[in-house]
């Protein structure tokens, strides 16, 4: 575990130019950058350091892009393990393209190794730290926080303005991912702060992790398979280990009885062209963790003023058929610091970085999102998407041109330039 680097009653005697909420690669990647550019920063985690989230562990070329400008390479292990190929199951579809530049890394290795570059850039850690409230107050954010050992607590309602009890800076960010539980309060004069906006139709996410030996499923192998009530993606992990995450509509979780059965029928659906991937019988006694809706949109910038931002999964999600969300997390995170830090200074102005930041953000993500949404429409249809992969396995040169559009990846065949190569 990494131990916090003070005390919640010494961060609250300290008014900080960043307070990021949230550890996941966004707002790990947001304090690391935010730090390098002298901001003295916060960054708070309601968890400990490793811990295990939903989530694909798809690096796609973008993230593993991303992480390399980023970090610069590892001085230890473990790695990602290279993505070869892509296999695309549907009913009796078969298809196998090969791809380049997108690597695997589970939750538990990347979110700490992350954490950890943050505090050696200079930032400090807070964890088993829950943020409850944040307002934008006479130019300084509050944030109301109750913390696992004790040291600042407060109660639930009313709270009274007791320094101990709050944190204070220029700046909160809200990197709290699909969950995105803080409650931003707006001054009473002040018209209601625009709330997210969720996607009716949105189905939710399942994710479990089964030992190395529980299926014969080839590392480097992205599997990705499209049954009846959603689609599932299947990825060896660097420690062997086997990750499962799937989209699934939530009136087949209820029909199921249990998240876990659920999963166990949607891997068995759309993986019928493949069986022993992974087997039921672990998997049906697999912790099986559940996500909200995943589709989603919320304001990048909240609160009455222009100094809480959201970032990552917080700031907006549409349902990936693989790979794609931890790029767009560390993405985003890159595009909010560049525009807080540009000019040298966060105060040049908030207004300003707020605004560059919408539209620096709807320049890198509008037409992905739009392919994404087409994806997902698509991958409702599963006789369709099973016709397109029979296609797709007679006609490998044209999969892998269409490879990229689909999965947001590269074919094998698509070079890679220098600046995006992961040393």
């Amino acid at each position: 575990m990494i131990a916090a680097t003070l005390t919640a009653s010494a961060a609250a005697a300290i008014h900080w130019d960043a307070i990021i909420v949230g550890a996941g690669p966004a707002g790990s990647a947001t304090a690391i950058r935010l730090t390098r550019n002298g901001l003295r920063v916060l960054l708070i985690d309601r968890g400990s350091m490793p811990r295990p989230k939903v989530c694909g562990c798809c690096l796609s070329p973008q993230a593993m892009a991303e992480l390399g400008s980023l970090l610069g390479g590892y001085d230890s292990e473990p790695r990602p393990i290279p993505l070869r190929l892509v296999r695309i199951l549907a009913r009796d579809g078969d298809a196998r393209i090969p791809m380049q530049g997108g690597g695997t890394f589970s939750r538990e290795a990347l979110d700490p190794l992350l954490v950890r570059r943050a505090l050696d850039a200079g930032a400090d850690w807070l964890p088993r730290c829950s943020v409850r409230d944040c307002e934008d107050l006479n130019g300084t954010v509050h944030l109301l926080v109750r913390c696992d050992d004790g040291s600042l607590e407060a109660p639930r309602e009313n709270l009274a303005p007791a320094v101990p009890a709050m944190l204070h800076g220029e700046l909160c960010i809200l990197a709290t991912g699909l969950a995105d539980h803080v409650r931003i309060r707006s001054a009473a004069t002040s018209p209601p702060v625009p709330q997210r906006r969720q996607f009716s139709a949105s189905r939710i996410g399942l994710g479990a992790t089964l030992a190395a030996e529980e299926g014969r499923l080839p590392a480097g192998e992205l599997v990705m398979a499209v049954g009846r009530a959603g689609y599932v993606g299947l990825v060896r992990l660097e420690d062997g280990r086997i990750d499962i995450a799937a989209a699934i509509d939530a009136a087949a979780v209820a029909a199921a009885g249990s998240s876990a059965r659920a999963l166990a029928d949607l891997v068995a659906d759309a993986c019928i062209a493949a069986p022993g991937l992974v087997f039921r019988r672990p998997l049906l006694a697999a912790a099986v963790r559940a996500t909200r809706p995943l589709t989603h949109a919320s304001p990048l910038v909240a609160g009455d003023g222009s100094r809480i931002f959201r970032v990552g999964d917080a700031a907006g999600y549409i349902e990936p058929f693989t790979g794609e969300g931890m790029g767009w997390a560390l993405s985003s995170a890159r595009i909010l610091a560049e525009s807080l830090t540009r000019g040298g200074s966060v105060g040049r102005g908030t207004g300003q970085a707020a605004s560059e930041y919408r539209v620096a953000y709807a320049r890198a993500f509008a037409a992905h999102h739009a392919r994404c949404r087409a994806v997902a429409r698509a991958v409702r249809h599963p006789l369709l998407v099973a016709g397109a992969v029979r296609a797709a396995a007679l006609s490998p040169r044209i999969a892998a041109r269409l490879l990229p559009w689909v999965v947001g990846g590269r074919s094998a065949a698509a070079p890679i330039s220098t600046s995006e190569t992961y040393s």
